[in-house]
């Protein structure tokens, strides 16, 4: 069965490893990659099953909003190969 992916953009990098750290242990996900641009833009990627990526996306949505520091959400359910692999390959970049 194919994963599904579930994508948290926020501002700052504090708030974000809290959201990765509550989704990791609200839901059976698997971090990808939390990627850091100059410290204001923080984009973490999941993955895992369906119904694990929409509790862990609430999750994180939740957080995000809450603290004021939502830009952007979003799930992909079961990818297609090719943005599978478009994921996994970002998912691989060093940080």
């Amino acid at each position: 069965m194919t994963k599904s992916i579930g994508i948290v953009e926020t501002r700052g990098l504090a708030i974000s490893i809290q959201i990765a750290d509550a989704m990791l242990k609200g839901a059976a996900i698997r971090l990808l990659r939390q990627e850091t641009i100059d410290l204001a833009l923080v984009t973490i990627a999941i993955e895992g099953d369906t119904e694990a990526i929409r509790e862990a996306i609430e999750i994180g949505t939740k957080m995000a909003k809450a603290a004021n520091q939502w830009i952007a959400s979003t799930t992909i359910l079961r990818p297609e190969d090719a943005v599978n692999g478009l994921v996994m390959e970002i998912a691989k970049k060093p940080t």
